[in-house]
């Protein structure tokens, strides 16, 4: 049996989104035509361009008629729903370091509203989803068992989330989860069992409790600061010295205040 054309469509997009973050497809680049492609990829124009609408849409190619396809400055032109598959595809260890050093302050602003919004808004049947999942986050952290950890950790997210009953901050947040999933089964080893964890959790349950805004915010930023800055830590070990700035200068220093 033949796969379904979705499937091939699917495969074709992945493929190709992959050439065009890897860098093995440059910006200005044309792609070759649909006879060459639908026979390369053995499906026929219909599908094929599907694939090429669903690139377009991502802003990673632009298509005008009788000049073809030509592959986009995602850099410029891509949105935070590039993030994950970029982190995939990436080839340059130290353009992937500085992105996910640039983009965890920007989480941490996200979270920190969320959980303003989450002390505001939350109901019973919220909280008792937040604690509940506490109360098998903490045993987990205490035998050390990561996986749970790992999962349980993004459920945690979810219904914090969630909590703040807020269509806005959802579809911010949600390139932000995915890539942190992203993150955790790229770089398993980089995955940090901060130890302050469960007094986290436990200190923002209190506050949520409390009503305590200012609370909830203040321990949400000094978790995820304690847990940036021994990822940052962590991913220049395991990079080994690569890193270096786009123009080949050394490391840039940590700035004052961050």
């Amino acid at each position: 049996m033949s796969e379904p054309a979705s499937k091939i469509e699917s495969t074709v997009y992945v493929d190709l989104r992959r050439q065009i973050l890897s860098g093995a497809l440059s910006p200005g680049e044309r792609l070759p035509g649909e006879r060459e492609l639908a026979a390369k990829y053995n499906t026929n124009r219909n599908t094929l361009r599907e694939a090429v609408r669903r690139l377009e849409q991502a802003r990673l190619v632009t298509v005008r008629h009788g000049q073809g396809v030509t592959v986009a400055d995602f850099r410029r032109t891509g949105t935070m729903e590039l993030l994950p598959p970029f982190l995939e595809s990436a080839s340059d260890p130290t353009e992937t370091f500085h992105i996910l050093e640039d983009i965890l302050p920007a989480r941490l602003m996200v979270l920190e509203f969320a959980a303003r919004l989450a002390v505001r808004r939350a109901n019973k049947s919220d909280i008792e989803r937040l604690r509940d999942i506490t109360e098998l986050l903490v045993p987990a952290f205490e035998r050390g068992d990561q996986v749970v950890i790992a999962h349980g950790f993004q459920r945690w997210l979810d219904a914090l989330i969630d909590a703040g009953h807020s269509i806005a901050i959802r579809w911010v947040a949600n390139p932000f989860l995915e890539a942190y999933r992203n993150i955790l089964d790229r770089y398993p080893a980089l995955w940090v069992l901060e130890p302050s964890f469960p007094q986290h959790l436990r200190d923002f349950i209190a506050a949520l409790d409390a009503g305590d805004e200012d609370r909830a915010i203040e321990v949400t930023r000094a978790y995820y600061r304690r847990v940036d800055q021994n990822f940052t830590k962590a991913m220049q070990s395991a990079l080994g010295g690569r890193i270096t700035s786009a123009d080949g200068a050394e490391p840039r220093k940590k700035r004052r205040g961050s």
